[in-house]
């Protein structure tokens, strides 16, 4: 496991507020990509911060599959929404898309900083406020043109997500980590409508294709770009 100590000063910044003798008492947490952070259903036990990385929040719909509903990363809450409404259990199960440090505060912790600093209440306000105008924006925007074009922009607002957590400078691809099953429950289509539209997009050079996920460059955006307002 890496240094974590290198992880307070961002803490300090952010909760500029706060103690530093109070921050000091969080507990970092790294996860390897791919593990499960949150099983929803399971009992509630603490707030966390993510510092670094990117998951994903993952509901299942009726039917028994599953759509992620939101991702985070550096800056975002887990486990707030639970706190707030005062659940017992965890509302979605939460899963590392790559590797995640956290720093986790106990629930005693997470409302006396609530009733005692200012500066918490707000950032847990934006956090809050911007998830919720993102998911019903991103849900909106996803479902208002024909299919293959709802299709682009789910890859171009993943593709940013991704590319804020990158290098900078970075000229690497974005991989688009969602299977083709979750992009199909979250655009209403099936995954052959999907599948179809992936060929389509990498026949026109949107799209890049390796081991059945989806990778795009930064010309491959603006060309997304170009392609989705050209349409609308």
């Amino acid at each position: 496991m890496e240094n974590t100590n290198i992880y307070y000063p961002k803490l300090y910044s952010w909760l500029a507020g706060i103690p530093v003798s109070e921050i000091d008492k969080l507990v970092i947490r790294q996860f390897e990509a791919g593990d499960m952070i949150i099983y929803k259903n399971h009992l509630f036990k603490y707030v966390s911060i993510v510092l670094d990385g990117i998951c994903n929040v993952i509901n299942q719909l009726d039917n028994g599959t599953e759509v992620i509903t939101l991702r985070l990363s550096s800056g975002n809450l887990i486990g707030v929404s639970e706190s707030v409404l005062g659940s017992m259990r965890n509302i979605a199960s939460i899963k590392a898309c790559t590797r995640i440090v956290t720093a986790e505060l106990d629930l005693q912790t997470f409302w006396h900083w609530l009733d005692s600093y200012p500066c918490f209440a707000k950032f847990v306000l934006k956090d809050l406020v911007t998830r919720l105008h993102y998911t019903a924006d991103f849900s909106a925007n996803c479902q208002s043109s024909a299919s293959k074009i709802n299709l682009a922009k789910y890859f171009m607002d993943r593709y940013n997500f991704e590319a804020s957590s990158a290098p900078p400078d970075s000229k690497i691809s974005v991989k688009i980590q969602e299977t083709h099953e979750i992009i199909s429950n979250f655009l209403g289509v099936n995954t052959r409508t999907v599948e179809r539209h992936i060929h389509a997009l990498k026949k026109d050079g949107l799209i890049s294709t390796s081991k059945g996920k989806v990778y795009i460059s930064s010309s491959q955006y603006q060309e997304l770009l170009h392609y989705v307002t050209s349409n609308l």
